[in-house]
């Protein structure tokens, strides 16, 4: 291959994918993120935020701009990410020179070429509608990339539809000529609609010439139509038309017809049959200008060829810089809405809120919308996932500043360790107040920070501000002053599920000296800090409580914090016999189970059976159903009650 530079920045792409799929093995604290620079992701998460005010989890500003990048690099130069980026159509060339050398490769003859490049278009269509009407990416589902550097373990991957997907990617390579990227590949059809930009702004000055009109059509409308007419456009004419700006040029009068560069494209375009290469499946590559054997003869827009041949990999490298540059100053919101009357109200507050780190993606923002939406006063929310905060629209003449503030703060009460074996009747209290201290992570840090001494055995926290925090701890090993040096730590150690660790930076300031507030009986401990849990399911509410019977048994696990989530997964276990219906643990003289369950239709054995189970049947969303490890292993030997004594 003569066109070094663009190998070497194919190279550089696949090298940099090879390192993060390789370093886990190695750090195990590395967790790789194969979607941090994707445009197509980007693009669909913008129309989403267009059409619903919301983006697409793990689709942030990078992914975004460098959607944009795309886009104006197509209408300007053509499809330079498919010719310089794209790790499949650089496997997909690989693989094509592989099936050359075996003979095994051939052209698709005309009859079933222009049919058959529909077909992208319509997956582009319903991955984007999919995505602008849900906030949710479909494209994850199928992706042969995403699939093949995962090893088809990300969760949002369809497995069936990805091994089809990358199937047809390797076999397409080998036996035609860039099959996937001619056919199927939804970014290879956004590159030719915006090479093609005549058809969008054709489709854009339709629509929102209707639209003023009075139309209201939705941004379905537009996409269907922008989508059709450049479908429509490639399967007739295969061409484009005035656009992109840049194009190979050929002077027909040095040519010497030796058709090199018509080997040498990668879509077996015959270059030397143009004047000016509009073909649709040209992607600015230059390898056709490398391979020319005469000077000046192919360039791009007919200037020198020592200029010419750089302009598409330096056109690549800006758009990326730029992209990302743009990235760093422009946050989009991940969730925008107003309620309430928003709309009326002469005068509206904004409290803004950082580290929220909860605030990840469209699903959590939407989650920490709803904790606050039926709070009286509060009229609207702005959240930004990339900076994990979060502004909050408010009427003051209803809720003030620091409502808002404790409307939002989630009071927890966290166990640092375990209590058993440890002789005590009684713990010291001391209250400490912590600013910089507000949401889940800054929590589990602060439990990482206790946890250095072995004096201390849990936390609750109180609203304030600073928020105040009750720590329980053992006197004969540690004072309050001992604790506030812990909590002021500037970095803790987290220990990883594979037994490694890593350094997690903090940032907590004490504000207030601790206060000793005595003590607690240990009885009196472990019951405020026993978190109850209670799960109705199968039909509770029509049951008839006087024939319902309750099975209560101790349960150590239901007292360990980790394992407070699979408890839902205990549940969804549970949920597979009609006959239990509920599940509940409350603490007294201990953790108890309360399984609550129609004996007439699933006798007390098999519940007896199910918990004992060693592996649950949990269900999952959209129908998975997988077995999972049982971690419950406290024998469900106890006493029946009639379900009527205990709610009576």
């Amino acid at each position: 291959m003569k066109n070094k530079i663009r190998l070497s920045i194919q190279l550089s792409i696949v090298a940099l994918i090879l390192y993060a799929i390789i370093r886990p093995f190695f750090d195990s604290a590395f967790n790789p993120d194969f979607e941090a620079y994707c445009p197509l992701g980007g693009i669909a998460s913008l129309m989403s935020k267009f059409n619903l005010g919301s983006s697409s989890c793990q689709m942030g500003e990078v992914q975004m701009m460098l959607g944009i990048s795309l886009i104006v690099g197509a209408i300007i130069f053509g499809k330079l990410f498919c010719s310089y980026l794209c790790p499949i159509g650089t496997f997909t060339e690989w693989l094509g020179r592989i099936g050359d050398k075996f003979k095994i490769r051939f052209n698709i003859p005309e009859f079933l070429d222009r049919p058959l490049r529909l077909l992208k278009y319509v997956l582009l269509y319903y991955t984007i509608y999919a995505t602008m009407t849900a906030s949710e990416l479909f494209c994850k589902e199928y992706d042969p990339y995403l699939a093949s550097v995962t090893f088809f373990q990300n969760n949002d991957i369809v497995w069936y539809l990805s091994a089809i997907s990358l199937a047809i990617v390797i076999l397409g390579s080998l036996f035609t000529r860039m099959f996937w990227c001619k056919y199927l590949c939804p970014l290879g059809a956004i590159g030719n609609i915006f090479s093609n930009f005549i058809v969008v702004i054709i489709v854009a000055v339709v629509y929102f010439g209707a639209n003023f009109f009075g139309a209201n059509l939705g941004l379905e409308w537009l996409l269907g139509g922008v989508i059709g007419l450049a479908a429509l456009s490639e399967i007739i004419f295969k061409k484009s038309f005035f656009f992109p700006l840049f194009k190979i040029t050929r002077k027909d009068d040095k040519c010497p017809t030796c058709s090199k560069c018509d080997d040498e494209c990668p879509h077996g375009i015959e270059v030397s049959k143009y004047d000016a290469v509009n073909h649709v499946d040209c992607m600015l590559c230059t390898d056709c200008v490398y391979a020319c054997p005469v000077k000046q003869t192919l360039t791009v827009n007919k200037m020198p060829t020592k200029f010419g041949k750089y302009v598409a990999p330096i056109g690549t490298v800006v758009l990326v810089i730029a992209g990302l540059i743009a990235s760093s100053f422009y946050e989009f919101t991940t969730l925008s809405e107003r309620w309430g009357g928003f709309e009326k109200l002469d005068n509206v507050a904004v409290y803004h809120q950082e580290d929220l780190t909860s605030i990840k993606c469209f699903g959590s923002a939407s989650s920490f919308k709803s904790q606050i939406a039926n709070i009286k006063g509060i009229v609207g929310l702005d959240a930004y996932a990339a900076s994990h905060s979060v502004d909050i629209y408010y009427n003051p003449k209803v809720i003030s500043e620091l409502e808002v503030k404790k409307s939002i703060f989630q009071p927890v009460k966290q166990r640092v360790r375990a209590t058993e074996k440890i002789g005590l009747d009684s713990l010291s209290v001391a209250q400490i107040g912590i600013d910089n201290f507000f949401d889940r992570t800054d929590f589990n840090n602060l439990t990482y920070a206790l946890r250095i001494n072995d004096g201390v055995f849990g936390f609750e926290t109180i609203f304030g501000e600073p928020v105040q925090t009750k720590i329980f701890y053992d006197e004969q090993k540690l004072n309050i002053d001992k604790i506030i040096e812990l909590i002021l730590a500037e970095e803790v150690e987290l220990k990883m599920r594979d037994g490694s660790t890593m350094k997690q930076e903090i940032e907590f300031d004490v504000k207030e000296a601790g206060i000793n507030l005595g003590k607690i009986s240990m009885l009196d401990y472990e019951k405020g800090m026993f978190k109850e849990y209670d799960k109705k399911f199968n039909k509770y509410a029509a049951q008839n409580v006087d024939s319902l019977s309750v099975l209560i048994y101790p349960m150590k696990e239901a007292a360990v914090t980790t394992l407070y989530i699979k408890l839902s997964y205990l549940t969804s276990h549970l949920s597979n016999w009609k006959g239990i219906v509920r599940l509940s643990t409350l603490y007294d003289d201990g953790p108890k189970a309360h399984v609550y369950f129609k004996d007439t239709v699933t006798p007390l054995d098999t519940v007896k059976a199910a918990l004992s189970s060693p592996k649950m049947r949990v269900h999952f969303k959209g129908g998975k159903i997988e077995y999972v490890e049982n971690p419950f292993k406290s024998k469900p030997e106890g006493v029946i009650k009639k379900a009527n004594e205990l709610l009576n």
